[in-house]
């Protein structure tokens, strides 16, 4: 759910919270503010202080260079140590990078690192930095702030819940993150020369680089994290990126400025105008009064966009890793789903084809597995289970709810600011009730609760997306699905947000995170996905394109399957 799918002390309005996906805000904005949202200058008060060093961080006035696109909701965070939802990630992508980054053929490939070495036994890389790469204050950046950026993140008072995840393989984060005493520092980041960084894991992980591509690994700047007591806001959001932070007001926009000293060279755009409109509605209405020039697309607009010759032009379709699904958690308090059969029941009562016909408008794929597609060397026959209503009814009773009689009350919850959410959610509820005899309550929410619950493991049934941090099935299959325990009071598998527990499951997710002949490890994988899809912990439904209106005057957009890539070649015509 990433780039879905913890909170940090912090004197930044930002909202502390989590990751990957999406995002909405409080809708007392939604229409007497958003509507202003779209103005070059916001005649609010500037803030004192300035994330470009030193500088004021007020009010911009943008220019006619200016790449104009909403956020779909508040940004979670600017701190890339806790950042887990993607609306927010691709914020921060332009304003920070890491050692690798992704190209537009899905290759990791060099970001502050200009090159790198793996050693024989597959467990230590030398990452070899660029020189003369600066900081948006104009310091230049080392290795040293690599591993003060690795450490700050693993810091228990930091409480990322994202590096137990993306940097646990590290030989000492555990004893980091777990707050050992005397343990100050991570031993497996040593800083060998200003220019040269070596990292050790505790074993071979062939999907580990990838890792390093996750916002969890971009670099931050010391002193002025530190100048904000540690915590990264507005005022401390100072990176290495293409842009810097010029202007941030919560709840309304933010606007990155080019940065002039980027070493891959100054950006083609001057400005990149991010207002803050959570209403879909309201980004489209935006779009056709030329006030945006990028925008998302509900499903429920096509038969309108492609009947309007004005816009049918400018709808574009792209592909992403991501699987849009139902989380049935065997944690919630009262969850009927601890038991198999209740699940295989909701999963077999759940027709897929009526959802993305109906819902999606035929513009997605039916998921018949947990992986998305797009995963090199990695695409498995997975049988999934059939959409059967007799078998499901056969499944209830023989848990115990014939008929769907005294079977506990049960809510749908989803992030309430895309309306083919609410429109598949509709669905579920539907198909339930006329196949099981169940009644399901709708929970529309902001995104900030939502992700507040699925991280506390509140919900036991929800619908959402996860979508790839990198391109390999660890990431959905060890990452999501592993059984979750305390190592030294820290979780270990934090991201499995359903309580799902299968022993053969994780022993062949355990033995494919370590092998290094690449057939073998995707043939585990693959026979681990199959157990994830009979066990059904999850529904998967349908596997996600991007539905964009993109104007004609924007020019060089770079995509990949993990999104928008920072927009270092974009341009738009005046």
């Amino acid at each position: 759910m990433k780039r879905h799918h913890d909170s940090i002390v912090r004197s930044s309005p930002v909202p502390s919270l989590t990751r990957r996906a999406f995002g909405l805000l409080a809708a007392c904005s939604a229409v007497g503010l958003l509507s202003g949202c779209t103005v070059t200058q916001n005649p609010g008060a500037p803030t004192s202080g300035g994330a470009s060093g030193g500088g004021s961080l007020g009010t911009v006035q943008t220019t006619s260079n200016t790449l104009r696109y909403a956020l779909t909701a508040e940004a979670t965070t600017l701190d890339p140590a806790t950042v887990q939802d993607g609306t927010t990630i691709d914020l921060l992508q332009c304003i920070f990078e890491g050692l690798v980054k992704w190209d537009e053929k899905n290759r990791i490939v060099p970001g502050m690192a200009e090159k790198w070495e793996l050693s024989p036994d597959g467990k230590t890389y030398t990452f070899h930095l660029r020189h003369g790469v600066k900081f948006h204050n104009g310091r230049e950046m080392n290795a040293d702030d690599f591993k003060y950026s690795f450490e700050r993140a693993c810091r228990p008072e930091t409480k990322s819940t994202t590096a137990p995840t993306y940097l646990k393989d590290i030989v000492g984060v555990s004893d980091r993150l777990s707050n050992k005493l005397g343990v100050t520092e991570i031993t497996g980041i040593k800083v060998v020369d200003p220019y040269t960084l070596t990292i050790t894991l505790d074993s071979a992980k062939p999907y580990w680089l990838g890792n390093m591509t996750y916002a969890i690994a971009y670099v931050v700047c010391r002193e002025e994290v530190e100048r904000t007591g540690g915590a990264i806001s507005e005022l401390s959001a100072v990176g290495t990126g293409p842009f810097k932070l010029a202007e941030f007001k919560s709840n309304y926009r933010v606007v990155l400025k080019a940065n002039p000293d980027y070493y891959g060279g100054k950006p083609k755009l001057d400005f990149i105008e991010r207002p803050v409109l959570i209403d879909a509605n309201l980004r489209l209405n935006n779009y056709e009064a030329d006030k945006l020039d990028i925008v998302d697309l509900s499903p429920r607009d096509l038969d309108r966009i492609n009947a309007d010759p004005k816009l049918k032009p400018d709808l574009k379709t792209f592909a992403r890793s991501a699987t849009w699904y139902l989380a049935l958690n065997q944690d919630a308090a009262g969850s009927p789903f601890s038991k198999r059969d209740v699940r295989q029941a909701f999963a077999m009562a759940i027709d897929k084809n009526e959802i993305v016909r109906v819902a999606m408008k035929g513009q997605a794929d039916i998921a018949t597995g947990v992986v998305s597609p797009g995963m090199d060397n990695y695409a498995p026959k997975i049988n999934p289970l059939p959409y059967d209503p007799a078998k499901a009814k056969e499944l209830l009773a023989k848990a115990g709810y014939p008929g769907g009689k005294d079977f506990p009350t049960l809510t749908i919850s989803f992030r309430q600011d895309m309306p083919w959410v609410a429109d598949t959610s509709q669905i579920v509820r539907s198909q339930l009730k006329s196949t099981l005899g169940i009644s399901v309550q709708l929970r529309p929410m902001e995104w900030l609760q939502f992700l507040h619950e699925r991280t506390d493991r509140t919900m036991a049934f929800s619908h959402l997306r996860w979508s790839a941090d990198y391109l390999d099935p660890q990431d959905f299959l060890s990452v999501l699905l592993h059984s979750n325990k305390k190592v030294n009071g820290v979780d270990d598998h934090p991201e499995n947000g359903v309580g799902y527990n299968n022993p053969e499951f994780d022993k062949l997710c355990d033995q494919a995170d370590v092998e290094l002949d690449t057939k073998k490890r995707m043939a585990l994988y693959a026979h681990a996905e199959q157990i994830a899809v009979d066990d059904a912990p999850w529904v998967p439904i349908y596997y996600q394109r991007d539905l964009e209106l993109i104007k004609p005057r924007v020019g060089h957009l770079r995509d990949s399957l993990l999104g928008h890539l920072p927009h270092l070649t974009t341009t738009v015509q005046p």
